[in-house]
């Protein structure tokens, strides 16, 4: 038996999202220099080192956007602001 993902419609605006995140932080650390996991052959052990830096980029972006959204004033990170 296998696992598989459920498979998310392409409309779907959390998967947009998600999209738009990877392919920002992908252009952001090639804008920095810095190589992306998909620079490396699988088997290449840079490859594990980048995912690693990929996922801890990941991980700085959804805190910045967390603290955003905490800080519960009108500036919205998508613009509209609260009466959006």
């Amino acid at each position: 038996m296998t696992h598989e993902q459920p498979k998310l419609p392409d409309n779907d605006p959390v998967w947009a999202e998600a999209r738009a995140l990877e392919a920002s932080i992908r252009a952001i650390r090639r804008a920095q220099g810095k190589r992306n996991p998909e620079d490396y052959a699988p088997d290449d052990p840079e490859c594990i080192a980048a995912m690693e830096e990929f996922v801890r980029d990941v991980g700085r972006v959804l805190t910045l956007y967390a603290r955003e959204a905490a800080r519960g004033d009108d500036s919205d990170l998508y613009g509209a602001g609260a009466t959006g």
